[in-house]
């Protein structure tokens, strides 16, 4: 059974020189096709949901 799940990514989060595209991009090519959306949050903040 695959259970539904939110990440949550903010960009104020980050390290300087990191950035939130690379972070997500990173995520979503390790979840693969579990991905079901991405959605943003306001201006620096983005919610993927997958499942696992």
């Amino acid at each position: 059974m695959m259970i539904h799940k939110i990440r949550y990514f903010e960009s104020k989060q980050l390290s300087e020189g990191i950035y939130l595209q690379d972070v997500v991009n990173e995520f979503l090519s390790q979840k693969g096709e579990n991905i079901i959306a991405v959605l943003p949050v306001m201006d620096s903040a983005l919610l993927v949901h997958y499942k696992e």
